[in-house]
This record gives structure tokens, sequence and C-alpha cells, in this order.
């Protein structure tokens, strides 16, 4: 694959922009470059100098389309524990080394794969594949196999057993561990019993590498499998297939529209509780977005009706529902109702219940001569505050709790630097 073709338009307009060169059209017209090929939009030569620049200036080479490479996982690089994100070192079926990232999650050492992604170019760590989404399939060879449960992650199976494994039963072993477990007691040192736990967890694991792909259909990437599988366990396809619509109060930044019209194709009807429901928390989600943990619930009803096509009474009855449950929480306020996710009004109550209690404790930083204290400081550090800066300074000496919203002008750091001095 090469850069010369696979840098998109957008990707030559912005690096002609940061370099200023000029294009030069004429190499439109059907001049040929030293290998004797088009020049594809302004020549091979501009595209050596992309490909230059895009390296030495830290900005990542993407290839235009979609790729996919297919092998086996030789070692992981790094793993986040928290998110799966991931950076392996990667053997493809074609035995070519590939450094991949990316989120992998449920994925282990010796796992085959099928990658779907793109090629980048990093500045410090070269080429790199870029996972935009997996297929984890079953090892095809007696030897990836033998790779794979090698690796520890089937328990009671180590290198040794794995490599006796595969010496008995050949192409076979990947049927024995899913349909006849026990025959993995016909091995020195492998019991009935221990045989069956071995072909339990596989399948159990093998369940569970499902749900990646299976999330796909709803939009969801691998980065929030491993958190749906967690939320949900090993029924959580069996649960998604049955209410889809949880998947908006597991995972952040869901397509509601994908969601709602896979639930709506399983029979779902439009206005069950279930859709209403989620289409409210869903609004609330979107409200986030954009910074704001509540909403007035007149527009908030307003943008459910748009979106889920459902009459006003039946989202007022379940933002009742919602409320008894403490899904979300509705406040008065005057005249309106405001209407919170239950998690934003406890992280605000809890903001304010702590600033409630900081400002009823001793104020143990007061500076008593305080004027003559920030005179002296003015001289010491060769600055003049203004009468709003000082002010702001005097109010953080004289409560426990003070709230800047904004410092502007040349003068902003001087509040930094008499913070650092006097408190």
């Amino acid at each position: 694959m090469e850069y010369r073709d696979k840098i998109n338009f957008f990707q030559y307009l912005e690096i002609l922009m940061y370099l200023e060169i000029y294009i030069v059209f004429q190499n439109l017209s059907g001049e040929r470059a030293i290998d004797n090929r088009p020049y594809n939009f302004v020549g091979g030569f501009f595209c050596c100098k992309i490909k230059n620049y895009l390296i030495q200036s830290n900005k990542p080479i993407l290839y235009e389309v979609t790729m996919e490479i297919e092998g086996q996982i030789e070692e992981f690089i790094y793993q986040n524990e928290n998110n799966d994100y991931s950076i392996a070192v990667f053997m493809t079926k074609e035995n070519e080394l590939v450094t991949v990232v990316g989120y992998l999650p449920f994925i282990a050492v010796g796992d085959y794969l099928k990658l779907y992604g793109k090629m980048v170019v990093h500045q410090e760590y070269g080429e790199q594949f870029k996972i935009e989404t997996f297929e984890k399939i079953l090892p095809q060879t007696a030897e990836a196999l033998g790779k794979y449960l090698a690796s520890g992650t089937i328990k009671g199976i180590g290198p040794a057993t794995a490599k006796k494994m595969i010496a008995k039963f050949g192409d076979e072993t990947l049927n024995i561990l899913k349909l006849e477990p026990s025959k993995l007691a016909e091995i020195k040192g492998i019991t009935k019993e221990k045989a069956i736990e071995i072909g339990e967890e596989f399948n159990q694991k093998w369940e569970v590498w499902q749900i990646v792909s299976f999330l796909e259909n709803f939009g969801i990437g691998a980065n929030n499998a491993k958190k749906v599988y967690d939320a949900l366990g090993r029924e959580a396809i069996s649960k998604i297939e049955e209410n889809p619509y949880i998947l908006v109060d597991i995972a952040y930044g869901v397509d509601f529209n994908k969601i709602d019209k896979i639930a709506l194709q399983i029979g779902i009807a439009g206005d069950s509780d279930e859709r209403v429901k989620s289409g409210i928390k869903y609004a609330l989600l979107v409200a986030s977005y954009n910074g704001n943990t509540c909403v007035i619930e007149e527009n908030l009803v307003q943008y459910v009706e748009q979106i889920l096509e459902v009459n006003r009474e039946n989202i007022q009855n379940n933002l009742i529902a919602l409320n008894m449950t403490q899904e979300i929480v509705i406040e008065k306020r005057g005249e309106e109702d405001w209407i919170y996710l239950y998690p934003f009004y406890k992280a605000e109550k809890n903001i304010s219940d702590r600033l409630e209690l900081l400002k009823n404790c001793e104020n143990v930083k007061y500076i008593k001569n305080f004027e003559k204290e920030i005179k002296n400081q003015e001289k010491n550090i060769g600055i003049e505050l203004s009468e709003k800066q000082f002010e702001a300074i005097k109010q953080v000496n004289e409560h426990n709790i003070s709230i800047i919203t904004r410092w502007t002008g040349n003068r902003e750091n001087n509040n930094y630097q008499m913070f650092d001095r006097n408190l």
C-alpha cells in the first residue's frame, strides 16, 4: 500500500496549507512520475514531501480504506486494565509481524483474531494497525490452537499440557474441547473432573468473546464491550435481545437511533414503557454532552415527543415512574420543574454538601494584617494588583470558599502569584 495512493483529499489540503505549497495543476495533465506511474492529485513529489512532513510533525498518516488482517496475538506491549486499550504484537496468517493498537476486551496472548481498521504511521513507533473493531475466531490449525492453549488463558492448561493435548488429538483438539471434553482425561495428569472443568471454561470464554461482534449490531464498539459484560454477565446477549434499550443505561455515547430501530424490528411496541423511559434517559444524556446536568421538563418532553413520536401523557407518566425508581430526579424551581438523571443530581448534591461543610469550618488561613501583607508582597514580586484582583484575594482571605469564574487581562498571573505566596 502506497502513501501516494491512500492519503485522502482532506489530508492533502491540510498539509498543503501548513507547508504553503502551491498546487501545480499541470501535473494533472498526464505527466508521469520517475517510476512511470501517473501523478495522483499534486504529484508523487508532493506526496513524498507530505509523508516526511507528517512524520516530522507527529501527524499520523491514515490510509483511506478500512483493511482486514487475520492472525494471532503474539504479545501485549501494553494493556489498560480499566478499558482494555492495548498495544500488541500481531502475527498475521501471512507470517508478518504487525504492531496493533486499539480496544481488545477479553483478549489474551495466543487469541486468533480478524481485525478491521487502518494503517497509520506514528512519528516515534512507525507503522501501526489502528483497530476499529475485531472478531474473535477459533484457531485455524493445531499449531495455532496449541499456541493459544499454552498461553494460560484456560485455567488448568499450561504449555506442557497444551503440547500433550495437541500431540494426542491433533486437529480434533478443538472439537474435543467444545463437544467431548471428558476425553481430555485420556491425557496423563488430567482427571475426569478437571477435564469437564476445562471444557466448561473454554465454552464460557467463547460465549464472552461473542459479545464484541454482537454489540457491533448496535453501534457499540469494543471499548464498551467489557463494561456491558460486567453489567449483564454471561447472559448479556439474551438480555439485550429481550430489551435492547438497557444498553442506554450501560454504554456511554450509544447510537440510540440504531438501538431503537432494532428494538422495534424485534417487536417492542413504539409506545412501550421500556422505549419511552429509555428515550427520556437518552435525551438527558444528550443534554449532558453539552454540559447540562439537568433540563426544564417542558423542553425534555418536547424533545422526547420528537424523537419517539409518542404522546405527552405517556412521557409524563414515565417521568413519574422513573422518579419513583430514583432513575431521575424532578426538582421544583419556582414555576418550573427541572429533570436530572439521578447520578448527575447525586453528584451536584455531593458538591453542594461539601461546599456547605467547608463554609462552616474554621478559617485557619486568615491573615490579620491582610492589606499590609498584600502591599509587602506587591513590592517583593514587583506587581500592582488591580482593584478587582485585590478584592478577589481579599475574599479568599475572609472566606473558606471563593469561586472565581473568570480572570481576564494581562495581569491574570498576578492572582496566581499572590495566591501562591499568601495561601
